[in-house]
């Protein structure tokens, strides 16, 4: 077994476990809105549920890091040091799925959902996909960001009545 492989999985477990329970400290702050009162859910149920799958999803992830590293002691390895800039150069999709993220959530209410839900997925897609399947890839992703963006506007907006940020389209009187 490499030495590394056991730290890609304690180092991001680790660090999404922190951020699932810096998520869900923040939860309570949300005003709750229980709507009509038809359901006993309020609009803190799904970042409840979120937080907690991040959580359970980051402490499993952690402890398979630590049970590959106890076999990587066991087999007579030796733990070395970390070089960090090379463990993000060799995992940069990480790093760019939450630069875009955090991007996505920086740009939304100037933007809007729509527009930034496309652009969004449209990056994600080809962050996700190797560099020389990118030609072939644009055409998809195009399709599938532009559906994929409007449509959820349509569900949530339409369907399921939740307010979201309009921004740009707000000159359209969406």
């Amino acid at each position: 077994m490499k030495n590394k492989q056991y730290k890609l999985d304690i180092a991001p477990g680790v660090v999404l476990a922190l951020f699932s329970i810096l998520y869900l400290a923040r939860v309570p702050s949300i005003q709750e809105f229980t709507g009509l009162g038809s359901t006993p859910l309020t609009n803190r149920f799904v970042p409840y549920l979120w937080g907690s799958v991040l959580l359970l999803l980051s402490l499993w992830i952690t402890v398979r890091g630590l049970r590959k590293r106890k076999r990587y002691l066991a087999e007579g390895g030796k733990p070395q040091k970390t070089d960090i800039l090379g463990a993000l150069k060799e995992r940069w999709e990480v790093v760019a799925s939450f630069v875009a993220l955090a991007l996505y959530v920086g740009f939304m209410d100037l933007l809007g959902f729509v527009i930034t839900t496309i652009v969004y997925v449209f990056v994600q897609i080809l962050i996700l996909t190797p560099k020389e399947k990118w030609k072939k890839t644009y055409l998809p992703a195009v399709i599938v960001s532009v559906v994929s963006g409007i449509l959820l506007f349509y569900v949530f907006r339409y369907l399921l009545n939740v307010l979201l940020p309009v921004g740009l389209l707000s000159v359209f009187g969406l």
